[in-house]
């Protein structure tokens, strides 16, 4: 096993599908389950009974224990990333404290709270989102909360406007963050089962950053410390290319371009959410070795839509029906969205559909 992904597990979908595509030991934390590890919320007395509060300690023992009793050494010092729901700054910042060379990258967090940690998000990089309330969905308004302490840091910051089902649709835009992560930072050559891993070094000047205000259909994306950037009021980092442009697709909130195939992006379907053929989470992968068609469905007026697989183009059509037949995806996690182009040459990005390619 190359590391452990710690999953909170709520109306998500299924971790499962990550952990066998990044080779990971899987530990899941059903709700309301969450609360055993100490958090003090409404729905938990059990602190008012001595237990610690945030005590990530609990994990660390318990991969230690399963490390000896199914004889895997490695599950004791492998490297971690994990979502444990927004309560994930203040237990991620304890298992830092704990096992600093090993908390690989994490997701989600209340934003006030996780500024409460500036090591933590200078050392790990840490995807977090908020989801926009249903009233001021329907009203259609346009809103963002500010982050007036935004440092330029290992953080990146979405929305979830337009995912009515905001808390679930941010598992496939965490997912695809951790993923690209685990690219950047785990070493292609693993030590001996149960020695120490040696994480890659990463800082915010090898990576990407992006400006998260405002929400829009094309914020600005570049590697870090071009000049374009530097006056971003709300910086956001991406370990590399391909996850700062899946970043603006999901954070765009654009509604006249729509991605329609391979897959779709999350949604309800036949009155449930999500489903095989919304990709990551819910079955329904796709293979490598198939040619697939990209389509989208467009209400606005552009000349032309790009597909997109992250940031690299696949293909463009330019009229109605707006498809591209004979596509072949590499294998992994891959974030699908389509870009409509105006003739002026402004652009805007769909919601992207996420899906794990074998």
């Amino acid at each position: 096993m190359r590391g452990v992904f710690v999953c909170f597990v709520f109306h998500s979908g299924d971790p499962r599908e990550l952990a066998d595509l990044w080779n990971f030991a899987l530990v899941t934390v059903p709700w309301p389950f969450e609360f055993d590890l100490g958090h003090n919320d409404k729905r938990n007395g059990r602190f008012q009974l001595g237990h610690p509060v945030g005590d990530m300690g609990r994990l660390l023992r318990y991969l230690d224990h399963a490390a000896k009793e199914i004889k895997h050494p490695e599950l004791a010092t492998a490297p971690l990333v994990g979502w444990l729901g927004q309560n994930g700054s203040f237990l991620c910042a304890d298992l830092f404290k704990r096992a600093p060379e090993r908390v690989l990258a994490w997701s989600d967090s209340f934003p006030n709270t996780l500024r409460k940690f500036p090591e933590l998000t200078r050392n790990v990089p840490f995807a977090f989102a908020w989801e926009i309330p249903k009233n001021e969905l329907r009203a259609g308004q346009r809103i963002y909360k500010n982050d007036a302490d935004a440092p330029a840091d290992l953080s990146c910051r979405a929305t979830t406007y337009g995912f009515e089902h905001g808390i679930y649709s941010k598992y496939n835009f965490f997912m695809a963050y951790l993923d690209r992560c685990i690219a950047a930072r785990l070493p292609a050559d693993l030590p001996p089962p149960g020695q120490p891993v040696k994480l890659k070094p990463v800082t915010r000047e090898q990576g990407w950053a992006g400006d998260f205000d405002s929400v829009s259909g094309w914020n600005p994306i570049a590697p870090a410390g071009d000049d374009q950037l530097k006056a971003a009021k709300y910086p956001v980092w991406f370990p590399d290319e391909y996850a700062a442009w899946s970043w603006r697709s999901y954070h765009s909130a654009c509604v006249d371009v729509e991605i329609t195939g391979p897959k779709l992006t999350y949604q309800k379907r036949d009155g449930k959410w999500g489903g095989p053929d919304c990709g990551l989470g819910y079955g329904g992968p796709l293979a490598a070795k198939d040619r697939h068609t990209f389509s989208a469905k467009i209400t606005g007026d552009y000349a032309k839509v790009e597909f997109h697989d992250g940031h690299r183009i696949l293909g463009e059509a330019k009229a109605a029906p707006w498809q591209l037949p004979d596509v072949t995806l590499e294998p992994g996690l891959r974030v699908l969205f389509a870009v409509g182009v105006k003739a002026d040459g402004s652009r805007a990005a769909s919601r992207p559909a996420f899906v794990i390619v074998q």
